[in-house]
């Protein structure tokens, strides 16, 4: 089926809501993104924390290593001996000095390869934050890719719509205009004012001067193109044309009302009022009227196809046949 001004309005709302949704996306993509970007530095800069601390720790252990072969060396000496040797004190002195040095570079060393355990465990840390972030980034992406398929989905079926919609008001269009130049073939030779119907009770006059276009009774509905009650006659005339009260009365409504466009109600007492539909704009909006006076103007609002004004009489609310009044 075609589609209707409803479904173009369901799809409109759908895209809007979807590229709200593309947009709410696209900043927390941006964000994680950031983020993702910090914990890159971060690890790179645990990484590189953890192998200097390396490094050092391997330096540290390799001075160690000769210091401690250095150690034995001079420990090895018999000191018997190396009293009789020239400066034999000096060399106990300095076995005594390198053993000391040795033990406190083993202590320090021991402080240096605990700040690397440290390092290390940070490191993992850091290596464990930053695949989270680039796990939450691969989802975030997935996301924003599908919520961006979806939209432009509703961008196509919007489009197609919007056509079909236009593609129908175009053939109602033609349609109404088909059956205005009917309705004036039949009604070329009516005078330009029309005379009241025989048997009219003359309470009423007409709202403006003009050939009646469409009278009162069934018809073949000019946007529709289907058989309608029509509930009042229509009298074209140039927009802005005034429209005058059928009879005194008091105006109990001006407002718009749907396929009527902007309609004035005059109520006539007894149960009888008029109504006046289509109008451009209203002269007064309530209060009494005496017939004859300017109410409103002609227009083309609500379900109208030009110019004119759409006239009824109603009894009780119930729509009759003007004619009877004129």
């Amino acid at each position: 089926p075609a589609a209707s001004a409803a479904d173009v309005e369901t799809a409109r709302e759908q895209v809007a809501q979807l590229g709200r949704d593309v947009e709410a996306a696209a900043a927390e993509y941006a964000q994680v993104e950031a983020r993702l970007t910090s914990q890159r530095e971060r690890a790179a800069a645990a990484e590189a924390r953890a192998s200097s601390q390396a490094r050092l720790v391997s330096d540290m252990e390799a001075e160690l290593a000769a210091l401690a072969v250095e150690t034995y060396k001079r420990g090895s000496v018999d000191p018997g001996l190396s009293l009789l040797a020239s400066g034999g004190l000096d060399v106990l002195t300095s076995t005594s000095t390198l053993t000391l040095l040795t033990e406190r570079r083993s202590l320090s060393l021991n402080d240096v390869r605990e700040a690397q355990t440290e390092l290390d465990r940070r490191r993992g840390q850091e290596k464990e934050q930053l695949a989270e972030v680039e796990a939450l980034t691969t989802d975030l992406a997935e996301r924003r890719a599908d919520i961006e398929a979806r939209l432009q989905g509703a961008q196509d079926l919007l489009a197609a719509a919007e056509a079909e919609e236009q593609a129908r008001l175009a053939a109602e269009g033609a349609r109404a205009q088909e059956q205005a130049s009917r309705d004036a073939r039949s009604n070329e030779d009516a005078a330009a004012v029309p005379s009241p119907a025989p048997g009219g009770s003359g309470r009423f006059i007409r709202p403006l001067q003009g050939a009646v276009r469409s009278p009162f009774g069934w018809r073949i509905h000019p946007v529709y193109g289907e058989r309608r009650l029509h509930k009042g006659e229509d009298i074209p005339s140039p927009c802005g044309t005034p429209v005058m009260a059928a009879g005194d009365g008091t105006v109990v409504s001006a407002t718009w009302d749907g396929s009527y466009g902007n309609i004035i109600t005059v109520d006539h007492g007894d149960g009888t009022s008029t109504a006046y539909a289509h109008l451009e704009g209203f002269a007064v909006t309530s209060g009494p009227v005496s017939q004859g006076e300017v109410i409103a103007y002609v227009g083309t609002t609500g379900l109208s196809t030009g110019c004119h004004t759409h006239f009824e009489v109603r009894e009780d609310g119930e729509p009759v046949d003007p004619r009877g009044y004129l």
